[in-house]
Parts: structure tokens; sequence; C-alpha cells
């Protein structure tokens, strides 16, 4: 018995690699860079880095000072993630310049996205949580979720659930976005 207690230990060990800088950086939230960083209305966003779908890394704080950013936390099978994305797209082609649109997939695989793009054409960048590491640091319990931040960083609005045309609208024009 505890020769089998230490192999799951060991393999859990191996497996989630807690010793593992990088990923323990973005699940404890080491890239913060002040004590103002939180979730709620007002705070500095939790900086993070996850790769996109072409795998490339994308860290958030990365556009601070540039644009500001939606993040969007969905799954291909959440029907108001499905409705949200038209609307999300129409936003991001007419406002380029001013806002970055980032949708963070939780837990799919590359090919369940891919396949959804076909379907629900989009071409904002998609970002991987495989390890659920940007899940937990947001706090996210379920889909979608999304956080309006301005070109500071800073967290103007959020929504947990699906947002509705006119809401849509209004948190878009927080971030200064016709």
């Amino acid at each position: 018995l505890i020769i089998i207690i230490i192999l799951i230990v060991v393999s859990i060990i191996v497996i989630q690699n807690p010793f593992n800088k990088e990923k323990s950086m973005m699940a404890t939230g080491e890239l913060q860079d002040s004590e103002n960083t939180g979730i709620n209305v007002g705070d500095l966003a939790p900086d993070f880095i996850l790769e996109s779908l072409e795998n490339e890394p994308v860290q958030l704080s990365s556009f601070r000072g540039e644009k500001a950013v939606v993040v969007n936390f969905w799954a291909t099978w959440c029907p108001p993630c499905r409705e949200e994305m038209p609307a999300f797209e129409e936003k991001f082609l007419a406002n380029k310049n001013k806002i970055e649109i980032i949708g963070v997939n939780l837990q799919e695989t590359a090919d369940a996205i891919e396949k959804f793009k076909v379907e629900i054409p989009f071409t904002f960048p998609t970002l991987m949580d495989p390890n659920k590491n940007v899940k937990e640091l947001y706090n996210i319990f379920t889909q979608p979720v999304t956080y309006f931040i301005d070109k500071n960083g800073i967290i103007v609005d959020k929504k947990f659930g699906p947002l509705t045309s006119q809401e849509i609208e209004e948190k878009f024009r927080k971030l200064g976005v016709q």
C-alpha cells in the first residue's frame, strides 16, 4: 500500500511538475508586477503567458500602453460562447488599431478549436490554457467569462456569463471602442 501511494505521488509530481518554473510562474502569479494586481474592476489585470494556436507565446502585459484588451474565456461546446463570437469578431475587425481581443480556450485541443473556426470563423488570437493555469489565476468557474482591460492594464469591466448585444456595446464603449 505504501509503495502504491509513493507511486501515485511521484506520478502526480511528474505529470504536474510543480518545479517547472514557467508553469509555476503562470499559476502562482509571479509575473505580477504590483500589489494592486487582481481580478476585480479597478485592479491591474493578472499577467500571463499562453501559447497561441500557432504555437507562439503571447503575454497579456505586452499590450500595455498600446491597446485595450478584451480577454474572453470560452469553450467550443459552450452555446453562449458560440453566440458571442461573431460580435467579438465584428468589434475586432472594426477596431484592430485600438483593441486586441484574445480568446482563451479552456482545455480543448487545437483540432477542436480549428474545427470550431470553420463553423464559426473568427480571426482574433486564440490562446490555449491546457493546464488550467490562467483559468485558476482568474478564478474562472464557468464560461464564457470576459474581462475588459484598458490600455494601462486596468480591468474596467468584466462579465461572468453571456453578453447581450447591448452589453457588448456598453462595455466596448468603456474601452473607447465603437
